[in-house]
């Protein structure tokens, strides 16, 4: 983004119902939720989600921006502290 800010800064990251696609994803991935095993942890685009299995076809997807979840490597991004002024 401008002036070198990240554009996580100004991301809202908001809950989904999963599309067939992303649903195709999770169970090539590896971490498609089920009836048994209804929640799924895995990181899409760097940012920690959830998959939640809800009823059959209907899988909801949430981001988590809890700064424990994050890679603790220095290289990798996570979310801005909540504390932080805003970037002008």
């Amino acid at each position: 983004m401008l002036n070198g800010h990240l554009a996580k800064d100004y991301w809202v990251f908001t809950g989904q119902t999963a599309t067939g696609a992303q649903i195709d994803m999770l169970e090539r991935s590896g971490v498609k939720p089920s009836k048994q095993h209804r929640t799924q942890g895995f990181t899409m685009l760097g940012v920690p989600h959830t998959a939640e299995w809800r009823e059959e076809g209907f899988i909801r997807l949430t981001p988590s921006l809890d700064p424990s979840l994050w890679p603790q490597d220095a290289e990798e991004d996570g979310p801005a502290d909540p504390e932080d002024p805003p970037i002008y």
